[in-house]
């Protein structure tokens, strides 16, 4: 365990490919099952506190090594919209940040940039969780909300 919270870096962890391949097919496996599932509470409420714990865990992760934002910033766009997602009220703000999580969730597993721990570290199994928790979240509230609270291009601008 002492290696998993370690705070001596060292360099990113290589993906072998069928690793790598695995995390693409778990990533269409949970689209499918959020575009099936969304208005299961058991399914949204699952992401969410799997989202919370992710997000509790690093925090304390960083404030325990002191917040070394010299290789990671404590509030990514992504996990800006984990914390829109988990805190925020229905709105188009949300939406925003919904969106903002789906296209950033993706892109995140597609291509992984992982900070420069030996693998298995909390960073490291915390990027791939709350970017798979992002994704379901965001697409839940999206499936869920999104006739009701749509944005406009140009709000999409204004916001980012």
């Amino acid at each position: 365990m002492k290696d998993f919270f370690t705070t001596t870096q060292t360099r990113p962890p290589q993906i072998p490919l069928p690793y790598y391949l695995v995390m693409l097919m778990v990533l269409v496996l949970l689209a499918y099952l959020s575009w099936s599932w969304h208005a299961k509470k058991s399914w949204r409420l699952t992401f969410l506190g799997v989202q919370a714990v992710q997000l509790i865990s690093l925090y304390i992760w960083y404030i325990w090594q002191g917040f070394p934002l010299d290789d990671s910033l404590p509030l990514y766009h992504c996990r800006l919209a984990m914390l829109a997602l988990l805190l925020l009220k229905d709105s188009k703000v949300k939406t925003y940040f919904a969106l903002m999580g789906l296209v950033g969730g993706s892109c995140a597993i597609i291509h992984p940039i992982f900070d420069p721990y030996d693998f298995p570290h909390i960073s490291s199994i915390s990027f791939i969780i709350g970017h798979y928790a992002l994704l379901v979240n965001s697409l839940n509230y999206l499936l869920r909300t999104y006739k009701t609270h749509p944005i406009t291009k140009n709000m999409i601008v204004t916001l980012t």
